[in-house]
């Protein structure tokens, strides 16, 4: 209870509930701060003033520092041993396994956001990136973004994510503010058990082929012929398979499979409108213009190695079908 206080509306006394003085009659708070008595200890530290006589935002703490035991002079004069247990706790989380594992979690969540890849590519990465992670104590030079990179490639190539390339995940990487480069790559495929496979030109047609009909010149013409896109597209690529069975694979080494893809497209439209005997929906131009390849590389690989596969596809299927 504050003695020799009074409460100004009806006289009665006051008392301290919860660091407030507050009338035993009518309830009235009284608006002053009441400051709870500091021990002797504390007095000593803080040079036998309060805490609220400090201006806001003031150093408190110990103003000097000896690097040869460790002591702190205290404010008030005392000797203050302090140990930097928080430091070392800190720095031993982020040197254990479980911090980079949360790191790899965290950076995966992040790419796997920023390109809205399926949670089925997201965790298998994060499991390839447990296994990674011993891989750096194999090799130097390899980063926790690096590891992470490697899964994501990996990952995508798993679950057939054939819209994402190696290309844009670097690119992603590195907008999103991390370090890594072609070299990193290249220690991760040698450290790790776990090797990249290059992907083939048939794996890029379920992606490449509704890019190219979304044009919209292609979808007008697609109606005059057929009921829907959907039974277009599904001619579209039996024709396009057919005819790259008869590309010889030693002649496709060295090529682009990404490019490759692109001029099996165009290729197959060729067979499928000589088939059906009708005009080409889409030329090479708009093929270019749809999957981001040049135009004369489709017209310089379709003459390489497309003009004689369509040939042989066609003459085949006539013997067949006399």
């Amino acid at each position: 209870m504050e003695k020799g206080r009074l409460c100004p509306l009806c006289d009665s006394r006051l008392l301290l509930v919860e660091d407030e003085l507050v009338c035993q009659s009518c309830g009235y708070v009284l608006q002053e701060d009441v400051q709870a008595p500091i021990s002797s200890r504390e007095a000593a530290y803080l040079g036998g003033r309060p805490i609220s006589s400090y201006e806001l935002g003031s150093y408190v703490g110990p103003p000097k520092i000896d690097s040869m035991d460790n002591t702190f002079q205290g404010m008030g004069g005392g000797q203050l041993n302090i140990r930097y247990l928080k430091m070392v706790s800190d720095y031993g989380f982020k040197s254990s396994k479980g911090y980079e594992e949360y790191s790899c979690m965290r950076i995966i969540s992040r790419i796997c956001d920023k390109l809205g890849l399926p949670e089925a590519v997201s965790l298998y990465a994060l499991d390839l990136s447990k296994n990674f992670l011993d891989a750096r104590s194999k090799a130097k030079g390899i980063s926790i973004p690096a590891v992470c990179l490697y899964s994501l490639m990996v990952s995508c190539k798993k679950f057939y994510v054939n819209r994402v390339n190696t290309k844009k995940l670097v690119q992603i990487f590195k907008e999103l503010g991390y370090r890594v480069n072609l070299s990193s790559i290249i220690r991760m495929s040698i450290a790790v058990d776990v090797p990249l496979t290059p992907k083939l030109s048939e794996d890029y047609l379920l992606t490449m082929i509704p890019a190219v009909t979304s044009n919209p010149i292609v979808n007008e013409r697609v109606k005059r012929y057929y009921s829907s896109s959907v039974e277009y597209e599904r001619k579209l690529y039996r024709t396009i398979m057919s005819v790259l069975a008869y590309v010889e694979k030693h002649r496709k080494g060295g090529h682009n499979p990404y490019a490759l893809a692109a001029t099996s497209v165009y290729a197959g439209e060729i067979a499928l409108s000589k088939i059906e005997r009708r005009q080409p929906i889409f030329s090479q131009h708009i093929v270019s213009q749809s999957v981001d390849v040049a135009e004369y590389t489709i017209r310089e690989q379709y003459g390489e190695l497309f003009r004689d596969a369509v040939s042989s596809f066609l003459f085949q299927l006539a013997s067949s079908n006399p």
